[in-house]
């Protein structure tokens, strides 16, 4: 029993004394070019679906005078969007606030797509109107220009160069103060937690498609910078 024991032990150690161990030095990244022709079955079936795609985001709903980029203090593009949600909503809504994260791409000068809509706003947010009192109001302009600017429209706003809000011109006299945005931000996205909690009030209309209306209820559309977030140094 002993000499069996001794000889497990004995076979075991050399083999591990005798495992070689591979230590790798450096390797070097292939890249290999797959090309494979399309299955013309799977495009039989895909192209009639695409050609309706494409004629729908082809669709051209009006003409831009100018380039439109998302940018900060303010923007062409950001004034752009937020205006044209409050103008729809003007009755029922004293500002608008967006996000410049929310703007995904630029409207070129020339015509503009239904394609291109998506494409600047690709998400399914809704926009929503809710209250905030006075505190939650001064809060939200603290937030944008501590941002640096959002898109916003309805007020403005002065700041000093340090990012710190010094002055508005919406009268506050009520204090309450509605305010249009998107579902996102006021279920506290973008840091907006001074929306959470307050209670929404659902328009049923997507920012997307706000925009999409806006287009094709004018043949050219336009946007313009109007000091909306002044800079005080």
């Amino acid at each position: 029993m002993k000499l069996r024991f001794s000889i497990i032990y004995i076979a075991t150690f050399l083999l591990t004394a005798c495992s070689v161990q591979y230590n790798l030095k450096s390797y070097k990244a292939i890249s290999l070019d797959v090309s494979e022709e399309a299955d013309s079955t799977s495009l039989s079936i895909i192209t009639p679906y695409k050609a309706g795609i494409d004629s729908i985001m082809n669709e051209v709903l009006c003409i831009s005078k100018i380039e439109m980029t998302k940018g900060k203090p303010e923007s062409l593009l950001g004034n752009f969007v937020a205006d044209l949600c409050l103008q729809q909503y003007s009755e029922i809504a004293d500002i608008c606030v967006m996000n410049n994260g929310g703007l995904r791409s630029t409207l070129k000068k020339g015509e503009i797509t239904r394609g291109d809509i998506y494409t600047l706003m690709p998400f399914e947010n809704k926009l929503v109107i809710l209250e905030l009192d006075r505190e939650g109001y001064l809060e939200l302009l603290q937030h944008i220009t501590e941002k640096g600017g959002e898109p916003f429209s309805g007020v403005r706003i002065v700041m000093d160069e340090n990012g710190t809000f010094l002055n508005q011109t919406l009268d506050l006299s009520n204090n309450k103060i509605k305010v249009l945005t998107s579902d996102y931000l006021a279920n506290g996205g973008s840091n907006m937690s001074f929306f959470t909690g307050k209670e929404q009030e659902i328009v049923d209309l997507k920012v997307r498609d706000a925009i999409i209306n806006h287009c094709l209820s004018n043949d050219t559309i336009i946007s313009k910078l109007d000091n909306r977030l002044s800079i005080i140094k």
